[in-house]
């Protein structure tokens, strides 16, 4: 073969070579690109569910929270104060039953405490289920808060005077364990929650 066409031949082989050298990197280049703009797109996606979960699981924690603090919490106190005060020295109570103290001091003390603290108690329960009972546990039985609404109202008008019908009006003796449970559940959740996050 001529010198001359084996140079030419040489120098296409040579520029073949580049060409496809060009080519390769180019397409590497490319793919590389590519990749790039998928994971970024992936890892935008998973910031974006990672961000959605972590809001709707703050949300979730600020509402039992909100749960605990403006319906469970304060209305647990107060019937439980109530109870307290009418199981020590209500109208059936052991200490009136067994006349364990002067039979009409008992009565005046609890009158008093009736009227000063078990009616302005259950004011403040009623208060808080109209203005609160959005916050009812998914659980819990609504039935009880609107009878207690009823009782206390009857309870109210009761003391200004007896009257038979009051029976109609019974405290719902549920009310304070349905309280009770609820309370403890949503305090046991939030507790799970605070135990995952560490």
């Amino acid at each position: 073969m001529p010198p001359l066409i084996a140079t030419i031949l040489s120098s296409l082989d040579k520029g073949w070579a580049t060409l496809v050298a060009a080519a390769v990197a180019a397409l590497v280049s490319l793919l590389s690109l590519l990749v790039s703009i998928l994971s970024a797109r992936a890892q935008t996606r998973l910031s974006s569910r990672l961000t959605d979960t972590t809001n709707v699981s703050k949300e979730a924690r600020d509402y039992k929270l909100r749960q605990l603090t403006s319906f469970y919490d304060p209305v647990y106190t107060l019937l439980a104060a109530n109870k307290a005060i009418f199981e020590r020295i209500g109208p059936t109570s052991a200490a009136r039953t067994e006349q364990m103290f002067n039979d009409e001091e008992t009565a005046d003390v609890w009158q008093t405490l009736s009227n000063e603290v078990v009616v302005p108690n259950n004011q403040r329960v009623c208060e808080i289920i109209h203005a609160q009972l959005h916050f009812l546990a998914e659980n819990d039985d609504e039935s009880l808060y609107l009878e207690f609404l009823t009782h206390a109202q009857a309870y109210k008008v009761f003391k200004q005077g007896t009257y038979e019908a009051y029976r109609l009006f019974p405290y719902p003796k549920e009310i304070l364990a349905a309280v009770k449970k609820a309370r403890s559940d949503l305090r046991a959740s939030l507790a799970d929650v605070y135990r995952h996050r560490n």
